[in-house]
């Protein structure tokens, strides 16, 4: 099998930053860590010396992206090639250290949005279909919307295929949730709707409150098929959103081990109470706030009640996010890098990935310091090398190094 070296590098551990480090690769597992003098590295194929500057972190595990759904339809009304668009997302979360990407799939009918139910079944099967070559694991969040009882039938089809079954619940009713600002949901919709010179927002906002105030069977029914589900065959779920320590209470009674981006402190403090891992944006976390005036990512990342980072809709923040909370003292950087790797495979199942260590997946990241900002020079995937600007030199010529 093919040897791969990493040396003289900055290891991202558990829980430490081992200076002048090195791992060995042999086919697509770890198989060294350890300081450079003790790694047995120079019988190696390859060899990339780090050169005492380059970080070397495991590969990304992001739970939650929706980047692939702007790379098929990045505009309204235009639409890209599915598989052209896939190798094209790869690419992109391969740049960003990225090496298991959980794409976020809506089974809804949303006009204003262009998806429906028959969009999502497709690009649930452009992501399998990719599965057998692709240079990273793609998986799939099932986004349910919790109002949507038409897309169950497929969302629970499409799930029940993959190797790791996860399903997150979704409600974008306005005036709770994301939206509980109908404001922030005023100005959210007017944007979307900026070539509609007719569009009412007010009005579209007063109908849809009052559509779902009055219907009390859609999301208890919906609910309760995935109870039933549940009991069969349990899967990862998640709950979205969570604006009260009442909702988090009842997603996790239905089966939720996990909060992505709870907007209020009291539903994170909920959820840490239970046991379930929370989520939080990247892009949150480098912005210095939520886009829906939500609850701020750091002070949670601070206050211990944050466990995974995701992408959510930019996958670059990622990386950045870890040295960001680092720089700034919110947390260590090696619990920062956790919450990017080791923390989201645990919560997902995923014991094969997460950390340098002997035995795991070759799944690896090399990034460098530029102008104080992480850039992602390398990236391995199951100990092939999928991206990169660092080349891996035969092993002779650094044999003396």
């Amino acid at each position: 099998m093919t040897t791969t070296a990493i040396t003289h590098a900055n290891l991202i551990l558990r829980d430490e930053i081992l200076e002048d480090g090195a791992v060995l690769i042999e086919g697509d597992r770890i198989v060294e860590v350890g300081p450079c003098t003790s790694v047995g590295w120079r019988g190696a194929d390859h060899v990339v010396d780090g050169e005492h500057r380059l970080f070397v972190v495991p590969g990304i595990v992001d739970t939650h992206c929706d980047s692939l759904e702007t790379e098929v339809n990045p505009r309204p009304r235009v639409n890209f090639d599915g598989p052209f668009a896939i190798r094209n997302y790869e690419r992109r979360a391969l740049a960003a250290g990225v090496t298991t990407s959980f794409h976020a799939v809506t089974f809804a009918n949303m006009a204003r949005v262009e998806r429906s139910i028959s969009d999502a079944s497709a690009r649930t099967d452009l992501v399998r279909s990719a599965r057998p070559t692709a240079g990273m694991d793609h998986q799939l969040l099932h986004r349910c919307d919790v109002w949507t009882p038409d897309g169950l039938p497929a969302l629970l089809d499409s799930m029940r295929t993959m190797p790791v079954q996860a399903m997150s619940l979704n409600d974008h009713t306005p005036g709770q949730g994301q939206y509980r600002d109908l404001e922030t949901f005023k100005k959210t919709m007017i944007a979307m709707r900026a070539s509609d010179p007719n569009y009412d927002a007010e009005a579209d906002i007063a109908a849809r409150i009052a559509a779902r105030t009055n219907d009390t069977t859609t999301v208890a029914s919906v609910l309760g098929r995935l109870r039933e589900e549940f009991e069969v065959q349990p899967f990862i779920m998640a709950s979205h959103d969570d604006d009260s320590r009442e909702k988090t209470e009842a997603m996790h009674a239905l089966g939720c081990t996990i909060a992505e981006f709870p907007v209020v402190i009291d539903s994170a403090r909920r959820a840490r109470e239970l046991g379930m891992w929370i989520t939080v944006g990247a892009p949150n976390i480098v912005r210095g706030g939520s886009t829906s005036g939500n609850q701020d990512a750091t002070e949670l990342v601070r206050e211990g009640l944050a466990d995974i980072i995701c992408a959510d809709y930019h996958l670059p923040s990622m990386i950045m996010s870890a040295w960001h909370l680092a720089k700034n003292g919110v947390c260590t950087l090696p619990q920062a890098v956790a919450m990017l790797t080791d923390n989201p495979a645990r919560a997902f199942g995923l014991s094969d990935r997460g950390r340098i260590q002997v035995g795991m997946a070759a799944d690896l990241v090399c990034a460098e310091i530029v102008d104080g900002r992480p850039v992602v020079t390398s990236t391995w995937y199951r100990g092939r090398a999928v991206f990169g600007s660092e080349v891996a030199r035969p092993a002779l010529a650094v044999a003396q190094a």
